[in-house]
């Protein structure tokens, strides 16, 4: 663990502050002295450098994938870029102006269209994070409320009668988030919607028998799309590892881990992107450090 460890210390400055937290728990004045040089240095430095003259990322907000100004935002508060980053917190409130809907959700495209429940789960997760207690949070958080479906999911699709994991996992870390910023652990009508899309997850087993083969790829970034590793780290960061349904899915994670006791980067999702973090067929130091907090929050390693 030792020498893991002192890898991903090698890393990016971003990787550097994310094991301090996540792994080692380290003294905040150490983590929050590492988390301020995302801004100036490594990977943070480099997407905050190509923010166009406009405001934007890319060309739009969701326009193009992934470089998009959605994405960016996504990306940076992945890789724990401080919170009151002044040119994350600025287009955050620039989106919410421009796009917010009457019923709470948030249209990013150009024309006029409904909003899309799996992209305003992915924005309720960055906004929470670089605009805690705006009011414009809560009006999203209802909206989503609003949105469950019966089977205990969310779909992207408002006139589908049953949920997607793609959607679902993206409104979970959503919410996730708000309450952490609003240091809360639980408030009642959340707790009730999280619970019913854990049920909706660990009923269909994580999805890990699902055709679709990319759900059982290590990937990074995760986009919007749902796969065992995202999920998994969802359920650790919920301290809620020791659901017996959850063990395909452990067992899973462990045979990944590569002889070297390393993760590789095994996909990457097709798009734009403003450059490489890692190289797919790789060691990823995201991955590793994923899987890593994993198996130690359930006390497998």
């Amino acid at each position: 663990m030792k020498e893991i460890i002192e890898w991903l210390l090698k890393g990016d400055v971003s990787i550097q502050y994310l094991t301090h937290r996540e792994l080692l728990c380290s003294d905040l004045s150490i983590q929050k002295q590492l988390q301020n040089r995302i801004q100036t240095e490594g990977f943070g430095e480099r997407y905050l450098s190509m923010k166009r003259p406009n405001g934007h990322w890319g060309v739009f907000y969701y326009q193009q994938k992934w470089t998009s100004t959605h994405y960016t935002l996504l990306d940076l508060k992945n890789l724990g870029i401080p919170e009151s980053c002044a040119s994350c917190v600025e287009m955050v409130k620039r989106m919410f102006g421009e796009c917010q809907l009457d019923d709470g959700g948030l249209n990013l495209a150009k024309s006029k269209l409904p909003s899309d429940v799996c992209v305003d789960g992915m924005i309720l997760n960055y906004s929470s994070y670089f605009c805690n207690g705006e009011s414009f949070l809560d009006k999203l958080v209802h909206y989503l409320l609003s949105q469950q479906k019966p089977d205990g999911g969310f779909s992207w699709d408002n006139k589908s009668l049953v949920g997607d994991p793609h959607t679902t996992i993206c409104v979970l870390e959503g919410f996730e988030q708000y309450l952490r910023s609003k240091g809360r652990k639980s408030l009642m009508k959340i707790d009730q919607a999280k619970q019913r899309a854990r049920e909706y997850l660990l009923g269909n087993d994580l999805f890990i028998f699902s055709s679709d083969k990319r759900y059982r790829k290590l990937t990074f970034p995760f986009r919007y799309r749902y796969d065992l590793l995202r999920a998994l780290f969802y359920f650790a960061k919920q301290n809620d590892l020791k659901e017996s349904r959850l063990i395909p899915a452990i067992n899973w994670l462990i045979e990944k881990r590569q002889n070297d006791k390393l993760w590789v980067l095994e996909n990457e999702h097709p798009g734009n992107v403003h450059f490489q973090m890692e190289e797919i067929g790789s060691p990823s130091r995201f991955i590793t450090l994923m899987a890593l907090y994993i198996l130690k929050t359930g006390n497998w390693i």
